[in-house]
Order: structure tokens, then sequence, then C-alpha cells
């Protein structure tokens, strides 16, 4: 169990606690869902503390008994949050208290950690930082299946709306009805922002739809994804309106190798920074090595954007179950932009890329 592999981590001194507040890494390790909730991790028990909004859905996805989790309703009118801590700190006996330093304010911390420091038996309280983002690294068999959902939800959505690509069509109502198509096919929401841009405006990396209409020749790029299960998929692919110039060709297939470039050289215990290279080599070696888009891509799961970083500078290596995007692109101001992104996973068998919808270039 995920709650299991990060207690042996972190409570390794007899009398710890640990605070989680982010609601993805609660979400991660209890399955909860809804919001305005703490999780406190100790020796004995896992609580999850939310209010009277929230405690019936806590209950039936965190407080079940294969969860372990004991669901407190706290009463937000007659008890603090601090307060509820330091209560349960001293039922707990803590003496050591790790927090989630990057998921709190220094207001509210500091007001919580004066309370703990003088309402109770904590001598010491550390910051976790990137504990449990480490360890979501690391997909299991349900999560990689959802991911692989949402991933056919979006390769269905695309096909769906290719058909209405028609002169005078605007980026908006392209968007509007790719958004429209992935909820109908039973995406619980967007993944992120459906980011869509045509001809020139396709050289923005995150492309906000606007009213410009689509005309002859145009670059189209759409950037996109659906969540099933808590958990995302993220997907790029550029088309050209009509005929494809030779530019158009030539910069569509300098993208293409750069990312195949990538993923033939993804196997377990590469780096993030080998695969950066490997594609950064074949971009950065072109006549268009001054519009290559910074990084290769990251690591997709509960969040868009998770840990590996894919870059110059990223020394984690790629193991089984790890699911990234592999997303090089180059983008040429009042011309525009190509990107090709994909979702891979490595598994006991090998690479396999999750994102389906076809790569080549297509000319509609």
């Amino acid at each position: 169990m995920k709650i299991n592999q990060f207690r042996r981590q972190v409570l390794t001194q007899p009398h710890s606690a640990v605070l989680i507040f982010s609601d993805i890494n609660i979400r991660y390790l209890s399955n909860f869902s809804g919001h305005a909730a703490t999780v406190l991790i100790t020796e004995k028990t896992n609580y999850l503390i939310t209010d009277y909004r929230y405690f019936e859905q806590a209950k039936e996805q965190a407080g079940h008994e294969q969860k372990r989790f004991t669901v407190i309703c706290r009463d937000r009118a007659n008890q603090t949050l601090a307060e509820l801590i330091v209560e349960l700190l001293n039922q707990e006996s803590c003496q050591t208290l790790f927090f989630e330093s990057e998921h709190i304010n220094v207001a509210n911390w500091q007001t919580m950690s004066a309370q703990i420091e003088q309402q109770t038996q904590v001598k010491q309280t550390t910051a976790l930082v990137g504990t449990v983002e480490k360890l979501r690294m690391i997909k299991t068999a349900d999560e990689i299946a959802s991911i692989k959902q949402a991933a056919a939800i979006g390769d269905q959505a695309l096909a769906n709306i290719l058909p209405l690509v028609k002169a005078g069509i605007t980026e908006r109502e392209l968007a509007i009805e790719l958004d429209y198509q992935m909820a109908t096919l039973g995406s619980e929401e967007l993944s992120f922002a459906t980011i869509l841009g045509f001809g020139e405006r396709s050289a923005l990396p995150h492309g906000i739809p606007s009213n410009r209409k689509l005309k002859q020749g145009d670059l189209i790029l759409i950037d996109f994804g659906a969540v099933v299960n808590g958990y995302r998929s993220d997907m790029t692919r550029t088309f050209v309106f009509g005929k494809a110039d030779a530019k158009q060709k030539q910069i569509y297939q300098l993208v293409q190798d750069a990312q195949q470039a990538a993923i033939d050289k993804l196997t377990e215990g590469v780096s993030g920074q080998t695969l950066y290279e490997q594609s950064a080599n074949i971009l950065l070696n072109s006549d268009y090595k001054g519009h290559a888009g910074e990084g290769l891509g990251h690591g997709v799961g509960l969040q868009l954007h998770e840990q590996p970083f894919l870059g110059p500078d990223c020394k984690t290596t790629i193991e089984q179950g790890c699911v990234i995007t592999i997303e090089p692109g180059i983008y040429i101001p009042g011309w525009g932009g190509i990107r090709i992104e994909d979702d891979v996973v490595l598994t006991e068998n090998g690479l396999e890329i999750i994102t389906q919808a076809p790569k080549a270039l297509q000319e509609l």
C-alpha cells in the first residue's frame, strides 16, 4: 500500500508524525479526492481531518478498512485546525514532527508551529520536501490504467473534431468542441485548459484559444488532455490546413526526428538529462536552433506536471512505472510552431506509448 511505503520512509524515529497539506498528496495516500483536508500520520494512526462539507465523502473514500484512515470532522466554529492537531499530537505522545513546507503558507505555519511548540511534547519540527512527489513518480498498474483510459478519450475526441476543421472556424470554437467531446466520452474534467492555435499563433507554446479564424495553409497546434479517476493525459498534435509547404514539412520532420531520438533512448535507468540531450542534439544542430523549446517533457499523473522534469539538469533516472511526456517543439514568432507530444511509460516489457493518435503529418 502507498501509505505503508510512505510510513516506512518517513516515520523512522520513535514518537514521530508527519503533516500532509497538499490536496494531491492527500489523494495519493488516502484516495480522498475532496478539498479542505489535512492528514496527520503518527506511529499508530492515520488521521484525515476535514469539515462537514467533505466528511461523508472522506469516510467513503478514505475511511474504509483498506485505507485505514480515521476521518475526523472538525467543528470549524469552535476549534481551529492548530488546536485539533495539538490535541492529536498530545494524544499520540509525538516528539518529532515532519511537515510539508511547500504546501502551507508562512503565516499559517507560524501560527500552527507556535501552538505546537508551546502546547505539545514535540521537540523538533522538520520540513518534508518532495517525499510524496517522489513516490508518485512510479505508478501502479491501476494508475497506469487510468492514464491509458484518459489518453484513449483524448485520442477519440481528437478524431471526432477533425471533420469540423473548415475555413473560418475559430480557435475558440474548435477548442470548445474538443472539450465537449472529451466530456461526452467520459472525462471528469479537462486535464488543463486546452491549448489551440492557428497559423502564427501556434508559436505560442501555451496559447489561449482566440477568435482567430482558420485560413488555408495555417498550422494547427492542439495540446490537450482528459482525466479519469483523477489521472491525466497530455498530448499535442500539429496539423496543416490545406497543402503543407516545404518549410512546414521540414520543421515537422525535424521535430518528429527529435521526439523519436528521445523515445529510442528511453530504457530503464536512463536519466532525464540524457533523454533531453538526444532530442536537443537534433534541434540545436538545425537551422532553427534559436527557436527550440526549453526542456523535453515531464512526469504526468494526478497532476499535469510531476517529477521528473526532463531537461539539461535532470539527473533523475526513469524506472519501470514512470509515465512521462516527450514533447520537443520549434516555435517561430510570426510564422508558427510545431510540437509533437506523447505520454509514454516504461513497463516490464519495455517502452509503451500511451497516446495513440497518428503522428504522421496530416494535411486537413
